[in-house]
């Protein structure tokens, strides 16, 4: 049983981010293997050929350490698949091509005699038909060096394997292949409905209505933009490659309004951020319309993304997405004593020696409830070699369990690590004077907001 791994392992700062696929013995339920795939992360839809020798799984491979200046050569976010070899071996290949890429890549199936692959792309609203014989036998004429360093980063070579494109409805996610292998059913996420693909001639010949609704609300109109790849320059990506389900890729980028190579910055959830304002991690955008408008055209996008009444509509859209079920609290149940007393250490107001602290050195005054946050600039002491200041917005922590990494640039893999490895002078709250138990509770109780 092979598993795909959606976010990157936790990397050192200012490294690619390294994804895996886990292998299982399906029979004793234990792991066998971690196959890693340098450079990529969101791997989804995963599926094994036929034959047994090797699967197919959707990736994307995110430059990050590559400035959003060459976003004009095709660069930033690529999309592709993964072959996982049985014997773990890897290749990767792109499924874009250098006039118009193939984004956000969310499932594949095969055809039942292994000839044909299917893929999707929820940005682009199409799936692509990969000929399996054609792709083996690109790779297997190529040199290891180009198999592990020219194919994977190749803007050309889909031309050689995929053999047809198929429109479908709006963010086709999920698909599979009929037994007989002559049909294919696509779903629709954001249209309601299942398109069917004649797989001989390769054309969607129907759709398949699952009684969405009838009038399309501002907020479902916002949803299809935050989806939909046409925002940006050659429909590399949408907002929802970088935020996937309105979360995080856990992937820290360098934006480039500050100088090539500074200031990078750790991607931030979209989560219940209605009334956090401002935004990003130097508080510079004052509201959702400027970071969504002009900020994305000018770093992101290299193109007015959106009129005015869509610029609403996403913004309200955004405003809904919701915070998840919390799993370390069910709504309503009682803080555990841990809990409790990590929550009397986060509004403390004295040190352990009784020393009383300062307004600023109490994390319930940075981070008050309901939000948890001030919405202020702070220097908590975390400015790195790259930044140009320690000046920072205060993140809110609600479902702060489910956005590691941490810090500004990503370099805390944990919430343990904030407060033992880079809060040394305590200036990001007095924590040095805790004990391991209490510093455990402490991280218990904000596991709840």
């Amino acid at each position: 049983l092979l598993v795909s791994n959606a976010l990157s392992r936790f990397t050192p700062p200012r490294t690619p981010p390294m994804s895996e696929v886990t292998v299982l013995d399906a029979t004793r339920g234990v792991v066998l293997d971690r196959v890693v795939l340098p450079e990529s992360n969101l791997l989804q839809g995963i599926a094994w050929h036929p034959s047994g020798e090797y699967a197919l799984v959707t990736l994307n491979r995110t430059k990050n350490l590559v400035p959003m200046t060459r976003l004009l050569q095709g660069w930033t976010i690529t999309n592709g698949i993964g072959i996982v070899w049985r014997d773990g071996r890897v290749d990767q290949v792109l499924l874009d091509r250098p006039d118009l890429a193939f984004p956000d890549v969310a499932d594949v199936a095969m055809t039942p005699d292994g000839r044909n692959a299917l893929i999707t792309s929820s940005g682009s609203d199409r799936v692509a038909v990969v000929d399996l014989e054609r792709l083996l036998a690109m790779l297997e004429e190529a040199s290891l060096e180009t198999r592990e360093r020219v194919f994977p980063n190749h803007l050309g070579k889909s031309s050689e394997f995929v053999t047809a494109y198929v429109d479908t409805e709006t963010s086709p996610r999920g698909l599979t292949v009929a037994a007989d292998g002559d049909t294919a059913y696509v779903a629709n996420a954001l249209d309601d409905s299942v398109t069917v693909i004649d797989l001989e001639t390769l054309a969607a010949v129907d759709r398949i209505d699952l009684g969405g609704p009838d009038e399309i609300s501002p907020t479902r109109r916002g949803e299809i933009l935050f989806h939909s790849a046409d925002i940006a320059f050659r429909r590399q990506f949408s907002c929802h490659t970088c935020h996937p389900d309105g979360h995080v890729d856990g992937i820290t980028y360098d934006i480039e309004p500050d100088g090539i190579g500074l200031d990078p910055v750790d991607n931030r959830s979209l989560r219940g951020i209605y009334d956090t304002a401002p935004f990003k991690w130097s508080g510079l955008n004052p509201n959702l319309q400027r970071q969504c408008g002009p900020r994305l055209a000018v770093f992101f996008t290299r193109l007015t993304p959106f009129a005015p009444e869509e610029l609403a509509d996403l913004e309200l859209y955004i405003t809904t997405i919701p915070r998840p079920p919390n799993r370390h609290r069910a709504l309503g149940a009682p803080l555990t004593e841990a809990q409790r007393a990590g929550k009397a250490i986060f509004e403390r107001t004295h040190a352990s020696d009784g020393r009383l602290l300062k307004d600023n050195q109490r994390c319930a005054n940075c981070h008050p409830g309901p939000l948890y946050t001030d919405r202020q600039k702070h220097d908590v002491g975390t400015q790195g070699e790259l930044d140009r200041s320690g000046l920072l917005d205060t993140p809110h922590l609600t479902n702060i369990y489910d956005s590691a990494p941490y810090l500004h640039d990503g370099r805390s893999p944990s919430l343990e690590e904030i407060w033992t490895r880079f809060n040394t002078y305590d200036q990001h709250g007095v924590t040095n004077d805790l004990t391991k138990d209490q510093l455990n509770h402490l991280i218990e109780y904000l596991k709840t907001l």
